[in-house]
């Protein structure tokens, strides 16, 4: 899929994807200490989000500017460290 499907699927009031983070990204995080993360794919930024509320500093990548229009949305409400 393109940027353009990426947006028309993101395109709604209400989120796509579940706000909580991926327990897969937990399991694969927890051993480690905070750092610098890039989040390629982060769609709505839900993984992201929960890495920075666990003090990493986090650049979010995708293809679809709406999806991270909500990731930015999302932020702000979980943590400051968007």
């Amino acid at each position: 899929m393109d940027a353009a499907g990426w947006n028309e699927r993101y395109d709604t009031t209400e989120l796509v994807w579940a706000t909580e983070r991926n327990l897969f990204l937990v399991a694969g995080t927890s051993a480690l200490a905070s750092g610098r993360s890039v989040d390629l794919g982060a769609g709505e930024g839900r993984d992201a989000v929960w890495l920075a509320q666990h003090g990493w500093q986090v650049t979010a990548v995708d293809f679809s500017d709406v999806g991270l229009g909500k990731a930015a949305q999302l932020a702000p409400a979980r943590t400051s460290r968007w």
